[in-house]
């Protein structure tokens, strides 16, 4: 067997079975952080789970509980010369979203302003400026009064950028930028054109992009070295095009049936990978979980695992048709399900 389906081959071993138990514990943990009623749900899980489900509960419930997201000093007037990274500064290990109309370019800058709590909902279905930010691990605000310009912040993903674009148009690399990075910054005038093709999506990084850098792998005659290679360039590429909750999901159960595979355990079954993953992230912050691009991202996993496979398709053009169809509707229902 040659090709992209010989990337991953069948069937994955039973010795990944755990990451189920790992997953649906550590999300109750997550879960049980801010709302600890859901923990009662544990006893009724754990005789069906048993020892990973425990593990993945004790492990994430612990992590958030012992280096909880720091609340700063609200109230506090700042003065001083802060580096701005995506509209955030650091300060005595408090990481604070930084208010300021306009908003500010990545750089640095001297500010001045005070620490005040995120808003929260104001509406029924309004904007939660609070739930936002904490599932970034911000709990603080920083109004700035007054913003002075000292110099940009150099990009180090710059010249590596600009190498996977030379020999290219301007108008042709902008557009290889969004569709490989996820880059829309040079698309102002043709992303509207996107969105009206419904193609828009193409622009977002996600596992797709994952799946392209492991099916051209897959084409190199390495054996079972290339396997070591994808998960070599994982990292490379989360750093490049940057760690999205769906891209960062991604490359964690692509990553993990790379390392089953490269020593000859198998590749994990996509509901072990995804737990895997799901306990894995949770594990490093608990607080994503109040994501909505986190949650989405999840689910739609979940909604293709569990309704591709009990689908019999024609063969043919017919079934590529019906196939696109049937993932698209298995992506959306339980996003649907969790938008009312």
């Amino acid at each position: 067997m040659s090709g992209p389906r010989a990337f991953f081959p069948k069937p994955p071993l039973s010795t990944w079975g755990p990451g189920v138990g790992l997953g649906l514990g550590g999300l109750l943990g997550a879960w049980g952080l801010f709302h600890p009623w859901v923990l009662l749900l544990a006893p009724l899980l754990l005789p069906f789970l048993r020892l990973p489900f425990a593990l993945g509960l004790v492990f994430v419930l612990l992590r958030g509980l012992l280096f909880p997201v720091p609340e700063p000093p609200y109230g506090t007037r700042l003065e001083g010369v802060f580096t701005l990274h995506q509209g955030t500064i650091l300060w005595q290990g408090h990481r604070l979203w930084v208010q300021h109309y306009p908003g500010l370019e990545d750089g640095r800058y001297r500010l001045r302003g005070y620490l005040a709590p995120p808003q929260g909902k104001r509406n029924p279905g309004g904007f939660d400026q609070r739930t936002w930010l904490l599932s970034r691990g911000i709990r603080g605000v920083f109004h700035v009064e007054r913003a002075e310009a000292l110099a940009p912040l150099p990009d180090p993903r710059a010249p590596w950028r600009e190498r996977l674009t030379a020999g290219l148009s301007p108008q042709v690399g902008e557009v290889v930028e969004g569709l490989v990075l996820g880059d829309k910054r040079g698309l102002e005038d043709a992303y509207p054109l996107f969105q009206k093709a419904g193609l828009a999506h193409l622009l977002a990084v996600s596992g797709q992009n994952v799946g392209y850098l492991a099916a051209t792998l897959a084409l190199l005659p390495l054996g079972r070295w290339r396997y070591l290679l994808a998960l070599l360039l994982l990292p490379a590429y989360l750093w490049l095009a940057g760690p999205s909750p769906s891209l960062l999901r991604a490359s964690l159960m692509a990553g993990l049936s790379l390392l089953g595979l490269f020593l000859g355990l198998g590749a994990a079954g996509v509901f072990q990978a995804l737990g895997l993953a799901l306990f894995l992230q949770l594990l490093l912050r608990p607080e994503a979980l109040l994501g909505l691009g986190f949650q989405l991202s999840y689910l739609a996993v979940l909604g293709l695992a569990l309704v591709l496979p009990a689908l019999a398709l024609p063969s043919g053009a017919r079934g590529w048709l019906l196939g696109g169809l049937a993932a698209s509707l298995a992506a959306q229902l339980p996003l649907i399900l969790l938008l009312l």
